[in-house]
């Protein structure tokens, strides 16, 4: 697995089962980042909430605010982009599916308990410190997406995303340094040996 460059390790036979890797943890703590490397290695389709709401901002953004203030947007959209995840998942048969997903939430859990398959977590997390920073900066950087309209993260917020939804194994990535995806790659392959 190491020589130094990053390969697609799908594809092998072998590794026909219906696969779901969920990369879950609070806004600001790395998934995105990771989610995108694993979905190349990988060469899994990747779900991500935010995308999806960026899309659906892009095209009925302008629409709906004229009806919504700019938060109001943001949540409706939100909860948009992550029942079309919900509902693409199943269309995939090696799916990795990205966002801020709710432990606590008994929509979210049962959602992600009916999807068919084989099922991994992978809970990336950082101080609130950290993932507070990092928020601020993302959202004041130029080119940040309209979609996103909140520009601080409070702790009650944090709080939500502080531990994995935990219905499947978990492995769990510290993101309070850099992450090698190599690494969480050979975690994943520990579980899942067909890959």
């Amino acid at each position: 697995m190491r020589n130094g460059t990053i390969r697609r390790v799908s594809g092998v036979p072998g590794s026909t089962e219906h696969s779901i890797l969920l990369v879950s943890g609070a806004p600001a703590s790395g998934k995105s980042t990771l989610a995108r490397a694993l979905a190349e290695i990988f060469g899994y389709p990747l779900l991500s909430k935010d995308a999806i709401k960026e899309s659906l901002f892009d095209s009925l953004g302008a629409h709906l605010a004229r009806d919504l203030d700019a938060p109001e947007l943001s949540r409706l959209l939100s909860r948009a982009a992550m029942e079309l995840l919900w509902s693409l998942a199943p269309g995939y048969p090696q799916v990795i599916l990205e966002a801020n997903f709710r432990p606590r939430s008994d929509h979210e859990r049962g959602k992600f308990a009916a999807l068919q398959g084989r099922k991994l977590e992978v809970y990336c997390h950082c101080g609130p410190e950290e993932a507070s920073r990092r928020f601020r900066e993302r959202a004041t950087r130029a080119g940040h997406h309209a979609a996103h309209s909140m520009k601080t993260l409070s702790a009650e917020l944090l709080e939500e995303f502080d531990r994995p939804v935990g219905l499947s194994p978990v492995i769990d990535v510290d993101t309070e340094c850099p992450v090698d995806p190599l690494d969480v790659v050979e975690r994943i392959c520990a579980h899942w040996p067909d890959l």
